[in-house]
């Protein structure tokens, strides 16, 4: 999937930074069917929100979402299904960030590539709450 395949949502218009396009690239090709959302702080600063919505029937049960950006990544169950805290950094968003369901790493010395591969899997992975499709 390209950048020009995907319908990005968010409230940052315009295109999607280089990192957050090198990184949507990798992931897409791992795990297909996330949404991708270009946010910008209130400072102008740049992240990208991915997530997965959990559909049981014909309706979303949870919605899985990670955040990315030059700090690294961030996911956890959001506590509205994206109602309420998309657009709002995981740490705002009072997303449980040390939960066994969570996963944070640094970028440290991580490629963009490390980082969207220890996200598809975390997307992919049994949780103990509740299981991702």
């Amino acid at each position: 999937m390209t950048a020009d395949e995907l319908d990005w949502g968010g409230q940052r218009g315009g295109d999607p930074t280089a990192a957050e396009l090198a990184f949507m690239t990798a992931l897409a090709a791992l795990v297909p069917g996330l949404d991708y959302w270009l946010h910008a702080d209130d400072d102008g600063t740049p992240w990208l929100l991915v997530s997965l919505d959990i559909v049981e029937g014909d309706s979303i049960r949870d919605t899985l979402r990670l955040d990315f950006d030059e700090r690294g990544i961030r996911g956890g169950w959001s506590p509205a299904c994206l109602n309420w805290d998309d657009g709002m950094r995981a740490e705002d968003a009072l997303i449980e960030l040390s939960a066994p369901d969570s996963l944070v790493h640094p970028a440290g010395e991580s490629s963009i590539d490390d980082l969207a591969r220890r996200a598809a899997e975390w997307f992919v992975a049994p949780k103990r709450r509740r299981f991702a499709s």
